[in-house]
């Protein structure tokens, strides 16, 4: 069931049938590479899978599989998931590639389409935050009109927040 399609992306919830996928993704070190819990265990891996799959049934969005036309393989994920940030619930943006497909501008690609629909279900505001050290996603989220607004420490992990207005 694709939710939205872009030049060389399809994007959808992922589904039951992607879990084995999923898995090999969270424990890959590249692609969990500024995460602040590293590759998952496979437990873990698979908590974190139905995680998303529950926020996309309990919110209607969430982090959607990106497809490579080209090769019709998950290659990342792409979304808004709620979380509280001192207190407050936040749309956040989050997203990862496997290495290979990285600098291509799948991401801008993708988050830009999402941006819209988050616009479309009226929020006012969405967040972003990446790990201190990761310069290429303080970029990539620059070029989403997303503004640096502090500096902090969440989840063990010292991160940059950003904003949007939508």
């Amino acid at each position: 069931m694709t939710i939205f399609e872009t030049e060389n992306l399809l994007l959808r919830p992922f589904a039951e049938e992607d879990l084995n996928e999923a898995i090999t993704l969270l424990q890959d070190k590249d692609f969990m590479a500024f995460s602040p819990n590293g590759t998952l265990d496979v437990e873990d891996a698979i908590n974190r899978f139905y995680e998303i799959l529950g926020h996309y049934e309990r919110y209607g969005f969430g982090k959607l599989a990106i497809i490579s036309k080209n090769t019709n393989k998950i290659v990342g994920y792409c979304g808004f998931e709620i979380c509280t940030i001192d207190e407050t619930d936040e749309a956040e943006l989050g997203f990862r590639l496997v290495k290979n497909e990285r600098g291509h501008g799948y991401v801008v690609e993708v988050a830009s389409r999402l941006l819209k629909d988050m616009k479309n279900r009226n929020f006012k505001n969405v967040i972003a935050f990446s790990e201190e050290k990761n310069v290429p996603a303080h970029n990539l989220l620059k070029k989403l009109g997303f503004i640096k607004t502090f500096n902090s420490n969440f989840l063990n992990m010292d991160v940059v927040f950003f904003s949007k207005d939508l």
